[in-house]
């Protein structure tokens, strides 16, 4: 297991955590105590599955910078696939939420979950509406930027020509005339001395 020590955030203090990113990966607090009694509001629903759900863990300020502790600490490293780099964000989001908001969620509640709305997000749609869906989604993957990881595998599979805006560097030189000069040379600091005096 690796050790690793994270500095206190605004609303929550993070102490040390146990981390295995090689085997089953456990978060576990020896002091994870809200710094005030400032957790955010719960929701209407009584459902703490929806709760988290629902829960802005994109805009959590704190939630984003104790996941960026854990990634820089290599809780991603080894190139997990992606399942593993789901299963492990799931984990860091239940342990969080619930520390903030008091409920008990298991990683299987959440999950089960999770794939029940993707389950539900997915099924099919008439055909008008699927083939205007289409289109966008083809010009949002020719404008997406490559992640790093996504790059690297471009290269070292060969696959240069796939990469978006990469443009083809002729091995000749420029048979364009030089262009000339419009700004004025810069004075050298023995000049400027000079004119000084």
């Amino acid at each position: 297991m690796t050790r690793r020590r994270l500095q206190p955030v605004e609303l929550l203090s993070w102490s040390t955590y146990d981390i295995d990113p090689k085997s089953d990966v456990s978060i576990t607090s020896t002091m994870f105590e809200p710094a005030e009694e400032t957790a955010p509001p719960s929701e209407a629903s009584s459902n703490p599955l929806e709760s988290y759900a629902n829960y802005p863990f994109a805009s959590d300020e704190t939630y984003q910078q104790g996941l960026a502790s854990l990634i820089a600490g290599g809780a991603l490293e080894g190139n997990p696939t992606s399942e593993v780099k789901d299963e492990i964000l799931r984990r860091t989001r239940v342990f969080y939420f619930n520390r903030v908001t008091g409920h008990s969620i298991s990683m299987d509640e959440a999950r089960e979950y999770e794939f029940s709305l993707r389950a539900t997000n997915q099924e099919p749609e008439d055909d008008s509406t699927a083939h205007s869906s289409k289109e966008p989604t083809a010009n949002s993957d020719e404008t997406r930027v490559l992640t790093f990881a996504e790059l690297q595998e471009l290269i070292e599979s060969g696959k240069v020509d796939q990469i978006p805006n990469n443009k083809v560097i002729p091995e000749r030189l420029n048979d364009a005339p030089p262009s000339q000069s419009t700004a004025p040379a810069r004075k050298k600091p023995w000049e400027l001395a000079a004119v000084a005096t």
